[in-house]
C-alpha cells in the first residue's frame, strides 16, 4: 500500500518540484541584479593595459556626451558698452519726463486781414491773396527756367518743339468752313477768356492753351453760335486742369457763364473736345517760344548791358503783341507759333528802339533770319496800330497795369523796321 501511495501522487509531486525550482531561479536572478548606479562594477575586466584603455574610452565617451549637451545650451552675449550708454540715457530721460518745462517766449497771435474786394460767394476767393501777386518772372517763367536751363539739351528740346508745333497746329482758313460762326464772334470769345483769366488769376499759358484748343476744335467741327461760348468754357477748363496747380472747379466755369450752361453740359463738351483732339494737349504755344528766346540758356533776346527792367519790358511788350494776335486770329493762323514769337520780340525791340532789332544770338536761338519774319512783323505792326480802336479792349486793359510795366501805353514806332 505504501508503495502504491508513493506512485499514485508522483505526477503531482513532480509538478510541485518544478514550481519550486522556477521560484528558486527567480530568487537567484533578483539577488544577482544591482542598482543602475553600480552596473559598471558588475562587468568583469582583465587587469593591466586593457583596463587602462577601457577607462580612457569611457572618459572619451563622457566628453562627447558633454559636448553634445553643451551644443543645446543658449549663449547670451554680454551687453556692449554702447547698449549700456543707451540704457543710461533712457533712464535719464525717464527720470526727467515729469520735470517742469522752462518758460518759452511766444509771439502773440496776429490776425491776417483779407482783401476787402474778395467776393465771399466765390470758392476761388483764395486766388485773391497777395501770394499770387508776384512778378511773372518769379512765377510763370520759373518752370521754364528750370526746364530750359540745361544748355546741353537745349538744341534737342527746341527741335522737338519745332516738330510738335507743326503737328498740333490749327487750319489757317477754318473759319470759312464754319456755317454759323464768324471771325468777330471768335474775337469776342477770346476777349472774354482774357477777362476770365484775369478774374481768377490764371497763368498766361492757360489762356494760350485754351485758344489753341478752340482753334483746333473748330478746324474739324462745325459749331452753332449758341454753343461757341460753351466750347470756349470747356477749352478753358481743360487748359486750367493741364496748366494750373489749383484749377477752378467745373461749377465755377458754369457760374462765369451766368448759369447759361450747367455742370453736366460743360463736362459733355469737355469729353467731345478731348475726343476730337485725341487727348493731344501738350501743344507748344507762342508763349513757350517767347520763354525760350528770352529766358533760355542763351538769353538771346537781351544784351548784357540791359537792366532787368529793360529785359522785362521787352518780354512783356512781346507778350502784349502775341495776345493781340490771339484775339484777331485770322491773319495769324498761317504763321507757326515760333514765327509769331520771334516776330513779337523783333517788334518789341524795334518799338523800344533797341538796335539791332534782330541780333546774331536771336538768329542762332530761333533759326530764323529777319527776312523770314517780315510778313508776320507787318501784321503785328498793323494790329498794334489799330489796337486803340479795336472793339475788344481786354488785352489793352490787362497790360496797362504796373505788373506788366504799362506796356500797352507805348505808341507804335513811325519808322519801318528795316
Amino acid at each position: 500500500m505504501a508503495t502504491f501511495r508513493i506512485l499514485e501522487d508522483q505526477e503531482n509531486t513532480n509538478a510541485h518540484l518544478r514550481r519550486q525550482q522556477k521560484e528558486a531561479q527567480v530568487n537567484v536572478q533578483q539577488q544577482k541584479r544591482s542598482v543602475l548606479g553600480i552596473l559598471s562594477n558588475n562587468v568583469s575586466r582583465p587587469a593591466g593595459l586593457k583596463q587602462t584603455k577601457s577607462d580612457l574610452n569611457l572618459c572619451a565617451k563622457n566628453k562627447n556626451e558633454v559636448e553634445v549637451k553643451s551644443s543645446f545650451s543658449i549663449f547670451v552675449d554680454e551687453e556692449s558698452p554702447k547698449q549700456e550708454k543707451k540704457e543710461v540715457k533712457k533712464a535719464d530721460a525717464s527720470n526727467t519726463v515729469f520735470s517742469l518745462p522752462e518758460a518759452i517766449d511766444r509771439l502773440p497771435l496776429q490776425v491776417e486781414l483779407l482783401c476787402n474786394d474778395t467776393p465771399l460767394h466765390s470758392p476761388m476767393a483764395v486766388d485773391k491773396s497777395s501770394d499770387l501777386k508776384k512778378p511773372i518772372k518769379d512765377s510763370e517763367n520759373k518752370t521754364w527756367n528750370k526746364f530750359m536751363g540745361f544748355s546741353e539739351y537745349f538744341e534737342d528740346i527746341y527741335k522737338y518743339l519745332r516738330h510738335a508745333e507743326k503737328r498740333s497746329r490749327a487750319k489757317a482758313n477754318y473759319m470759312r468752313q464754319q456755317p454759323d460762326v464768324t471771325a468777330s464772334m471768335r474775337s469776342i470769345l477770346v476777349d472774354w477768356l482774357v477777362e476770365v483769366g484775369e478774374e481768377y488769376k490764371l497763368q498766361t499759358e492757360t489762356l494760350y492753351l485754351a485758344v489753341s484748343y478752340i482753334d483746333r476744335f473748330l478746324s474739324y467741327m462745325s459749331v452753332l453760335r449758341a454753343k461757341l461760348q460753351l466750347v470756349g468754357t470747356a477749352a478753358m477748363f481743360i487748359a486750367a486742369k493741364y496748366e494750373e496747380v489749383f484749377p477752378p472747379d467745373v461749377n465755377e466755369f458754369a457760374y462765369i457763364t451766368d448759369d447759361t450752361y450747367t455742370k453736366k453740359t460743360v463736362l459733355r463738351m469737355e469729353q467731345m473736345i478731348l475726343k476730337v483732339l485725341s487727348f493731344d494737349l501738350s501743344a507748344p504755344t507762342v508763349l513757350s517760344f517767347l520763354n525760350i528766346y528770352s529766358e533760355g540758356p542763351l538769353k538771346s533776346g537781351f544784351e548784357e548791358t540791359m537792366s532787368d527792367h529793360d529785359k522785362e519790358t521787352i518780354m512783356y511788350l512781346a507778350m502784349f503783341f502775341s495776345e493781340l494776335s490771339l484775339v484777331d486770329g485770322d491773319p495769324y493762323l498761317q504763321f507757326l507759333p515760333s514765327v509769331r514769337a520771334a516776330a513779337a520780340i523783333a517788334l518789341a525791340r524795334h518799338t523800344l528802339e533797341w538796335r539791332p532789332v534782330w541780333t546774331p544770338a536771336l538768329v542762332k536761338a530761333s533759326g530764323y533770319q529777319l527776312s523770314e519774319l517780315l510778313s508776320c512783323i507787318k501784321c503785328l505792326q498793323a494790329t498794334f496800330e489799330g489796337a486803340v480802336n479795336h472793339p475788344q479792349q481786354a488785352v489793352r486793359e490787362k497790360y496797362k497795369s504796373n505788373r506788366w510795366h504799362n506796356v500797352s501805353l507805348h505808341t507804335p514806332h513811325s519808322e519801318p523796321i528795316c
